[in-house]
């Protein structure tokens, strides 16, 4: 079983290799709708590879690389997303050792008792060079259930990468033959701290949109257009179903929402008031965002942290860029600016009032506020359809400068305003629980007169 085994003693050797973002201490801790998740899903195409989901623990910056030469293996302990889940290939961010006394590498897929279920045996110089980088190897189908491990035994010959920070616990260090884990002794990177770079390329029965159905097509404040979405999932774990509306001339989306969903089939209703939300400050207005309602929060919480956007902080002018969320109260201010660690960057008076009403909040923010005024940045995300109204992908509005104080809320402003007139496309998006995702564009159109 997953635990561990006697000790062998590794033979690490370090490579400098870059350095990620130091991870900050919260002041609060709240739960957003699954809006940022579903921005990271278009922004990026490390979430999936040729439709496969992919399983990782690793934040995509290596600040060291190992190798253990010998019989000794990196190991990174998965969970399988979904019952019916099926591991397909393997992805190691590594270098060759230019001395390398071995050129094979052996990568193995082990149950949770520790048995393999899967084995390729391959040349290290047909995947991996001089330089450190990302190789996919594809290993034979095998399905997985529960825990499982991906373990690597180079040799010595291949460097992998290490992901220094807060970690998982689940990088491990294993031996075969018998096949056990080992304690870790890699006293220049505490276990606690390091993550393989290794990830797991799988996939599972997807969910679909059955239909979708414009009941109302006018929209507006006093009568909103609505819509109704039938989906399903052959696995029978849907997670959520997200809603989005873009302008049929600009394809810009200008409104979306999120039902959460569970089991094999669900209807989500959807309704529409033809409104859309804008960023302003005394330079400028963004235009549309896409702001998700805060959960979570307890009630005398929610006037000061109703809404969230989520963002790219630009911190130095330019130097540090963190993904992150700003945060608005009811009236539409800027309450707060946390990144996707925790840290948090800027919190208004009312919430340091609501939180900490003892301390000074002139002198917190002098000590506390890294999102200093003149030199930091919101990029905040915007969102367009392709020509067929089949997929979304994301790019960035100007940026918003914070040149005014944070005394005053930055004067940054969330506002809700009518839609412009013309015509607008639903496009559906469903997840389940095992990370898939199928979008959906309808036929009918609603009309914001």
């Amino acid at each position: 079983m997953i635990g561990s085994g006697p000790a062998d003693a590794p033979r690490p050797e370090g490579d400098a290799h870059g350095r990620g973002p130091a991870p900050g201490a919260g002041l609060m801790t709240v739960t957003v709708m699954g809006i940022m998740g579903i921005f990271l899903l278009l922004a990026s195409g490390a979430g999936a590879s040729d439709g496969l989901v992919t399983l990782r623990l690793d934040d995509g910056t290596a600040e060291n690389g190992f190798r253990m030469g010998g019989d000794l293996g990196h190991a990174v302990v998965f969970e399988a997303p979904a019952g019916d889940w099926t591991i397909k290939a393997v992805g190691v961010y590594g270098k060759l050792e230019p001395n390398r006394s071995s050129d094979i590498f052996v990568l193995e897929i082990l149950d949770g008792e520790l048995n393999a279920v899967s084995k390729v045996t391959e040349r290290a110089d047909t995947y991996f060079g001089e330089e450190f980088g990302w190789s996919v190897v594809d290993v034979p189908d095998v399905r997985v259930f529960g825990l499982f491990l991906v373990a690597l035994y180079e040799f010595g010959g291949v460097f992998v990468g290490t992901d220094i920070g807060p970690a998982t616990n689940r990088s491990l260090l294993t031996a075969r033959n018998p096949n056990r884990i080992l304690p870790w002794e890699l006293a220049e990177s505490p276990k606690n701290e390091t993550e393989w770079m290794i990830r797991a390329f799988g996939s599972s029965p997807a969910p679909e949109v059955v239909s979708l159905e414009v009941l109302s097509e006018g929209a507006s404040e006093r009568s909103p257009a609505k819509m109704e979405a039938k989906l399903a999932d052959p696995d029978q774990n849907l997670r959520r179903a997200t809603l989005f509306l873009a302008e049929k001339g600009s394809r810009e989306v200008v409104w979306s929402d999120t039902r959460e969903l569970d089991g094999g089939e669900a209807t989500a209703e959807f309704s529409w008031p033809g409104t859309t939300f804008r960023v302003s400050d005394p330079n400028g207005t963004v235009y549309p965002v896409l702001p998700s309602v805060v959960e979570g929060v307890s009630e005398s919480f929610q006037p000061i942290l109703a809404r969230s956007l989520p963002c790219v902080l630009l911190l130095d002018f330019g130097e540090t860029q963190v993904p992150a969320y700003a945060y608005f109260g009811e009236d539409g201010r800027l309450n707060g600016l946390i990144d996707e660690t925790g840290e948090v960057h800027y919190v208004s008076r009312e919430v340091l009032d609501a939180t900490a009403p003892e301390v000074d909040y002139v002198g917190y923010v002098a000590k506390n506020v890294t999102a200093s005024r003149g030199d930091t940045a919101i990029a905040f995300y915007k969102v367009t359809a392709d020509p067929g109204f089949k997929i979304l992908s994301t790019e960035y509005h100007p940026l918003m400068i914070l040149d005014r104080s944070p005394l005053f809320n930055y004067r940054v402003g969330l506002e809700m305003v009518e839609a412009a007139a013309g015509d607008y496309v639903p496009i559906v998006l469903v997840e389940d629980e095992a990370y898939n995702a199928a979008w959906f564009s309808g036929s009918e159109e609603m009309i914001v007169v």
